[in-house]
């Protein structure tokens, strides 16, 4: 799954006016106005709060599983591969158009904890092969997942990550990087199960221990 915002909600919500995502997140406003709880909040409207401030709408993951990644992947090894090809479900290409110029380009790991990285200079995604046997995390479409919701918190102006160089466990609280990891945690959910729990009640570092960083 992925977390778009109001940005990407409009989009796809003037590609498919039946969809009412915006009107659903004005609900949430009201609601949140008259003190409704956050978990009655999404489970009406879908719509819950990050720890930004900002409203979040959870949606199925896009990406086909990793085998069938990692298969389309061999057979074009060494080319740019555009993302589209790895998704069953483009959605998020109408969200953020921008992603269709994305490009990944793949490579072999002996270490199962490559996780991969964004160029922005290139817009291109480097991801690993050979993962089946990883965490999801580590896996080429838990891969994609996470890097996607980072290129997701640009477009959206949401908190974002941070990188290893400025100390692990510095790292590890960037509200960014714990919904990036949050989203793979809750890829195993039901759209049942998600739509019934809030993001807090997965992800790994409370929100008073996040670090925000925003643009």
């Amino acid at each position: 799954m992925s977390y778009i915002g109001i940005i990407g909600a409009k989009r796809l919500d003037d590609s498919n006016a039946s969809l009412g995502l915006i009107e659903a997140q004005k609900k949430a406003v009201q609601l949140l106005r008259c003190s409704t709880d956050m978990h009655m909040i999404k489970q009406q409207t879908g719509w819950e709060m990050g720890v930004d401030g900002k409203w979040r709408y959870e949606v199925a993951d896009p990406f086909h599983n990793t085998v069938e990644i990692e298969d389309h992947l061999k057979r074009h090894f060494g080319e740019s591969i555009n993302i589209s090809l790895c998704m069953h479900d483009i959605s998020l290409l109408i969200a953020y158009p921008a992603f269709e110029r994305l490009s990944l380009y793949a490579r072999y790991t002996p270490t199962n904890k490559f996780s991969g990285y964004f160029n922005p200079l290139s817009y291109g995604m480097m991801i690993c092969m050979g993962t089946l046997n990883s965490p999801f995390q580590y896996q080429t479409e838990g891969v994609l997942l996470h890097e996607v919701q980072h290129l997701i918190q640009e477009e959206e102006d949401f908190a974002r990550g941070g990188n290893l160089s400025q100390g692990r466990r510095w790292y590890l609280r960037m509200a960014g990087e714990v919904e990036a990891r949050n989203v793979c945690i809750r890829h195993s959910m039901s759209s049942e199960q998600r739509r019934s729990s809030l993001r807090t009640d997965t992800q790994d570092v409370p929100d008073a221990e996040q670090i925000i960083k925003l643009l």
